[in-house]
């Protein structure tokens, strides 16, 4: 009720969806499914998942993999479940996420579903599938809007995607026929835990 304070104690659900890129199928140009996947979930800390999700990749012959691939959304535990793996993967950041953050900064500059927000969030969108993310960066970086939590979340999505820079070369990934696009864990948020 009013006035009342409540503290909030919880766990996230770490979910990792494997699967094998010949078990992806077009079904459009831009959409696939996957036929066979294998889920490891745990609800806890990252170091548990990490020492669940090795056993079986092991399990599932990944460690034989000419490339292991890890799609994500950045977190900073995702990176440590890498970290103590093994096998190096090429880590790629969720085009999704990307997109999504970029399309909120918009709404916040320009309001939201207005025709300037639309036009500013296809642009910097398109500079990131292009490969041009140091210039939505610079641009982030460059924008000075009036409001506080505006140039706050201008100001945190630049350091997002600094800090993912390396992961971000999405042209190459599209023609080595990688995913860039997490769906399958994150449908997997839903329906497995």
């Amino acid at each position: 009720g009013r006035g009342r304070r409540y503290r909030l104690v919880g766990r996230e659900v770490k979910n990792a969806v494997l699967y094998r890129a010949t078990d992806c199928v077009a079904e459009s140009p831009s959409r696939h499914c996957i036929t066979a996947k294998r889920y490891v979930s745990h609800l806890g800390d990252w170091e548990t998942f990490a020492r669940l999700v090795w056993p079986e990749l092991l399990r599932q012959r990944f460690d034989e993999a000419r490339q292991l691939v890890v799609l994500s959304d950045g977190s900073d535990w995702i990176r440590s479940v890498c970290d103590r793996l093994p096998v190096r993967p090429l880590l790629i950041l969720d085009l999704f996420h990307v997109k999504h953050r970029l399309w909120e900064v918009a709404n916040l500059l320009h309001g939201e579903h207005t025709p300037a927000a639309r036009i500013w969030a296809e642009a910097q969108c398109t500079l990131v599938e292009e490969g041009k993310t140091a210039r939505v960066i610079a641009t982030l970086r460059w924008l000075k809007p009036r409001r506080r939590a505006t140039r706050e979340a201008a100001r945190l999505l630049a350091d997002y995607l600094q800090s993912n820079l390396s992961r971000m070369d999405y042209p190459a990934y599209k023609r080595q026929g990688l995913r860039v696009g997490s769906g399958a864990v994150e449908s997997a948020n839903y329906h497995v835990t």
